[in-house]
């Protein structure tokens, strides 16, 4: 039940002359009015596999668990799984879908040192109505010390066309970017030193972090406001003694700590993801949001 601020006062009034309206219980619609406010965050990765067999069936899955804001993957240049820009933004909309933010692939700007295949990534993210462009992956002959300085200076010039085209470009780690260089720096650490800080944000995945024993909180408090996404997926060890993804709240990771911090950390999207399953992925995005909503951690 949503208010405006005219049926607010008049329902405080009502409350103040002890009457019931409707004969609804005052406080709890209050209460489900703030947590209608909240939306939930997915990033679509997590069922690719059904993505992959069944692209309506599984974003109509998507939405009726609750999840509204969806992070992209998969354009391939042209289209999205077979799809044009258009025609999938048709589909979110449809399910009353919006995305925030999506990955797009920039090894092919590393590649050819150029941003040709940015524009066409900015054009799709356009019409898909991203805020975000968001780097999500570097292939290994990519990751070295000697080709960083050509990383971060694309990203920056690939920031810049990015902020023209009425976005924000940032970028999504993994495990290899908390190892630390020959200079004694992080490649993360890097990338946040070497890029400008009002044209670029970072989307933290915490499982990586806890993965790699990095502190989140450590991370906020040494460049605050930058890390505006974050990835929520727990962490748990397998059969095999092997650290995985699960869950939220399946887990090992601390998040009521990491979320105290969240406007230190400038948060504006967290996205539930998930990488190994021990259950449909139906069933793993369904167990995550209920999680989530327990905690009240959407997004306002």
């Amino acid at each position: 039940m949503a208010y405006n601020r005219r049926s607010f006062l008049k329902t405080s009034a009502a409350a103040t002359a002890g009457i019931s309206l409707a004969g609804l219980p005052l406080i709890s619609c209050a209460t489900k009015s703030l947590a209608d406010t909240k939306k939930y965050g997915l990033q679509l990765y997590t069922v690719r596999n059904d993505v992959a067999k069944n692209l309506a069936g599984t974003l109509d899955y998507v939405a009726k668990a609750g999840y509204s804001q969806i992070e992209l993957y998969g354009f391939d240049g042209t289209s999205f799984f077979g799809k044009s820009p258009k025609e999938f933004k048709a589909m979110f909309d449809g399910l009353k879908l919006t995305s925030p933010s999506g990955h797009y692939n920039f090894g092919p700007v590393l590649s050819s040192g150029n941003l040709d295949f940015w524009k066409k990534v900015l054009e799709a993210a356009n019409i898909m109505g991203n805020e975000y462009a968001t780097i999500p992956w570097l292939d290994a002959n990519q990751r070295g010390a000697d080709t960083l300085p050509k990383l971060v200076d694309l990203v920056n010039k690939a920031a810049e066309l990015t902020k023209a085209a009425g976005l924000k470009l940032a970028y999504h780690n993994h495990d290899f970017e908390f190892k630390k260089l020959d200079n004694g720096k992080s490649f993360l650490q890097t990338l946040l030193d070497g890029t400008d800080p009002s044209m670029v944000d970072f989307e933290l995945d915490i499982y990586w972090s806890s993965f790699m024993n990095e502190d989140a909180v450590e991370w906020f408090n040494k460049y605050p406001g930058r890390f505006t996404m974050w990835h929520v997926k727990d962490l748990t060890v397998n059969k095999e003694g092997k650290k995985e993804s699960t869950q939220v709240g399946d887990g090992t990771i601390n998040f009521s700590k990491i979320f105290e911090h969240k406007k230190h950390a400038g948060l504006k999207y967290a996205f539930v993801e998930q990488e190994a399953y021990t259950m449909p992925e139906e069933e793993c995005i369904k167990k995550s949001i209920a999680y989530m909503k327990k905690k009240n951690w959407g997004n306002s």
